[in-house]
């Protein structure tokens, strides 16, 4: 591979480690959002047919491996029409780790399933307008979801909307005893609940800013129940308000559900590690084409192109459980492991909602996106540098947490996540391929292959 002047001392160290390394392989034995809209949606691009045997990448670059399309295309069909909806911590989430597990087992690979009991929360959200019995809360229920890091709790207070929770948003008299209700945007999630904690509020409801409800995460244990509502509910809580006061009884209680993660494994010569990843839950009642049935099959096709080539490193394949809830799987995974075994890590790559717009995006360390910035211009494969996720995230956080480096692949079009138009029709086939064809080509920067098994 022709590698640039101008890539980063930094990236051409990665590889030096990974050729250099003299230790002997040792193996981890593992232990048992809320994307901005960045486009309108667009009309279908398919029409749950396989994809044509070229893409545009492949017209402009013979190098590239001409059928990952129609590879990609049949694991997420397999996925969605096979499957259907994976719940995190459901019998369906199990059964898509099942069906992840079989077609690793198949392709020669070594497979862990990691069991982990997730904490799982629930919530309640319901109102009481003046003169309703004070113990009966129940005329006014809405479908609330707990914010991950939300605290466990069951509090009552009248509700009162403070717009976006910013410092001049607060009323000056401050909250005490009160519901905060506040709208999603400008501030994370973590500063919104800091504020009206602070402020002396019990709990916090976050209503959406676009239509539907969300999934969020404070990135860390907060003090007091959180938990979203639909923007729609949001306001209409705002109207009911304006009228009378209105009193807000959140709850918020642990409940311990099963997830799992897959994980599949082919040895290096050296005892450095590459991990590709992704998860392979979804929301309730949403198929997941994109949200992650295209990360997850572009995991699966890797690991198919790759079980007969050898590399000077170990690849780890991980289809993580229960992202949808908080980034527990992978979460799981990286508390799982030694000080050691998380520097044997040299970079993770991560593919998530790859299914949909005009082209690809990458975030994450700079010399590897540019790596496959420079690569996608050569092999004419639409690719940019995203500008970040907002209140967003996916699986390589857990990575980048802790200290190793990242890569971040997805497409440009997020706007059918979590809604029941993520499916199968709106994909884009050749996105899923060229997100795979980036993926070996940052893999051969890596470490070129040493020749086949």
């Amino acid at each position: 591979m022709k590698i640039k002047q101008s890539l980063s001392l930094v990236g051409l160290a990665l590889a030096a480690s990974l050729i250099l390394a003299c230790v002997p392989l040792a193996t981890p034995t593992p232990v048992p959002t809320n994307a901005p809209t960045l486009a309108p949606p667009a009309a279908p691009t398919s029409t749950a047919v396989p994809p044509p045997a070229t893409s545009p990448a492949t017209a402009t670059d013979a190098a590239v491996e001409s059928d990952l399309d129609q590879v990609a295309f049949d694991f997420l069909t397999e996925l969605v029409q096979g499957l259907g909806p994976r719940q995190s911590g459901t019998a369906e989430e199990l059964a898509a780790a099942r069906f992840i597990e079989s077609q690793l087992s198949e392709m020669g690979y070594a497979t862990t399933v990691q069991s982990f009991n997730l904490r799982e929360l629930a919530a309640r959200l319901t109102t009481t307008p003046p003169g309703d019995p004070a113990g009966d809360p129940s005329n006014q229920p809405f479908k609330a979801l707990p914010l991950a890091g939300s605290a466990s709790g069951e509090v009552q207070g009248q509700l009162v909307s403070v717009g976006l929770a910013r410092q001049g948003d607060l009323p000056p008299e401050g909250l005490a005893g009160q519901v905060a209700l506040v709208e999603r945007g400008q501030l994370t999630f973590r500063q919104k609940v800091r504020g009206a904690w602070e402020a002396g509020a019990v709990a916090v409801v976050i209503y959406n800013n676009r239509p539907g409800n969300f999934r969020g995460d404070l990135g860390e244990e907060g003090g007091l129940p959180a938990v979203t509502i639909s923007r729609e509910d949001g306001l209409a809580l705002i109207a009911q308000i304006a009228q009378d006061e209105l009193a807000a009884r959140v709850v918020v209680k642990e409940e311990r559900t099963p997830s799992q993660n897959v994980i599949a494994e082919k040895p290096g010569l050296r005892d450095k590690v590459i991990v590709l990843g992704g998860h392979y839950d979804t929301v309730a009642n949403v198929a997941g084409a994109t949200d992650n049935g295209s990360g997850t099959a572009v995991l699966l096709t890797l690991a198919q192109r790759l079980a007969d080539r050898s590399y000077p490193f170990t690849l780890r394949f991980i289809a993580f459980g229960s992202e949808e809830l908080g980034l527990r799987g992978s979460q799981f995974y990286v508390n799982s492991l030694s000080e050691e075994e998380r520097g044997q890590i040299v970079a993770m790559l991560n593919f998530d909602a790859l299914g949909s717009g005009q082209g690809l995006q990458v975030l994450g360390d700079p010399d590897l996106t540019e790596v496959v910035v420079q690569e996608g211009s050569e092999a004419g494969i639409a690719v940019r540098r995203s500008r970040g996720l907002g209140d967003g995230g996916s699986d390589h956080v857990s990575f980048s947490r802790a200290g190793i480096p990242v890569i971040f692949f997805s497409s440009d079009d997020f706007s059918r996540l979590h809604t029941p138009g993520d499916v199968l029709e709106f994909i884009t086939p050749h996105l899923p391929g060229n997100a795979a064809r980036l993926a070996l080509k940052l893999l051969e920067f890596l470490g070129a292959p040493t020749g086949t098994t």
